[in-house]
Order: C-alpha cells, then sequence, then structure tokens
C-alpha cells in the first residue's frame, strides 16, 4: 500500500516545475480534456502550485494504464479549478537529470 502522502522532496520538485509552466508537458489525453474545460498549462500548474501551498495532499501512485509508463511513479492531486474539482495525475521525467520534467498525465472532473 502507498503512503497517503509524497515525501517532502517530492512534494517540493513537483511544486518547482509546476511554478514554471512553459517547461510541463501534458499527455494527448490530459491536452483534450483540458480544452475541453478551457483550461490551460499555466492555469493549471498555477492550481497545482495553491494546492500543494495549502498543505493539500499529494497522493503517490504507480502508473498501470500507460503503456510506455507502466511501473512508473506518479502523483495524484484534486485541487478545485474554476469552481470544480479536478483529478489530476503528473509525473516527473528524468528527476534529478538535466532537463527533468513535469508531465500532466490526467485532468478532468473528478467523478
Amino acid at each position: 500500500m502507498s503512503p497517503s502522502n509524497a515525501d517532502s522532496d517530492t512534494i517540493a520538485l513537483i511544486r518547482r516545475l509546476a511554478a514554471a509552466p512553459d517547461g510541463v508537458w501534458t499527455s494527448k489525453q490530459a491536452g483534450s480534456d483540458m480544452r475541453a474545460h478551457n483550461l490551460r498549462v499555466d492555469g493549471v500548474c498555477e492550481d497545482i502550485v495553491k494546492w500543494i501551498d495549502a498543505g493539500e495532499r499529494v497522493k503517490p501512485t504507480v502508473l498501470h494504464a500507460f503503456k510506455d509508463r507502466v511501473g512508473q511513479a506518479a502523483w495524484e492531486m484534486k485541487p478545485e479549478i474554476n469552481g470544480v474539482r479536478f483529478y489530476l495525475k503528473v509525473t516527473v521525467d528524468d528527476r534529478d537529470a538535466p532537463g527533468e520534467s513535469l508531465g500532466i498525465l490526467s485532468c478532468h472532473p473528478d467523478h
């Protein structure tokens, strides 16, 4: 069973990467979902920063539904965006290496 909250170093890393949205990428599905709800990467990143700054839960998980990423670490958050609770799943590529980046894999209303 995974812990209920990510470790503080990981949370700080996600926050740092989200605070620089020009380096954040989205999966095809997340990009489509974001467009359907008139969301932009910079706005979602701002909400990630707010979520983390408020001390909200950043839940660790392991990817199983992304073909080329099975077994990779990811983190879930459920911030409110434009008055709607959203489900976000993010990952970090090339952690602790030059070019590390935050990826938004899921971004849709929480059901």
